[in-house]
């Protein structure tokens, strides 16, 4: 039979049913040092996020070739990866993450479908 299990803390409280087979005074434990952890962690304002990021990308950033390149990353694919299950060519990948080459609605179209994205980022 299951126990319900309430933790009382500043962040939230906590309702959980536990198993009979769980160390209750534990998983207290370790819930109520996860908030206090999330609690201590550094927040970093956004614009200090982005201003980071466009330090490193350049004009590059926010571009079409900048998201191409940051979903193609985030699927953990490579360009020639990409390019054998896109039909489009690994060099023009290439010219499109450096923006030298336009996506075009239907390669967006069909990166967006392979990269599980929402194409009009790529445009």
């Amino acid at each position: 039979m299951s126990q319900t299990l309430t933790i009382h803390h500043e962040l939230a409280e906590v309702v959980i049913k536990a198993g009979d087979d769980v160390n209750q005074t534990r998983l207290k434990k370790l819930i109520r040092n996860t908030l206090d952890q999330y609690q201590q962690e550094d927040r970093i304002p956004a614009q200090q996020v982005h201003d980071d990021a466009k330090a490193r990308h350049g004009e590059n950033y926010q571009t079409p070739g900048y998201y191409l390149r940051l979903y193609r990353l985030r699927a953990d694919m490579t360009q020639a990866e990409l390019a054998k299950k896109t039909g489009i060519r690994q060099h023009h990948l290439s010219e499109m993450e450096n923006n030298k080459r336009s996506l075009g609605k239907a390669n967006a179209k069909k990166l967006a479908a392979i990269l599980n994205c929402d194409y009009r980022n790529l445009m």
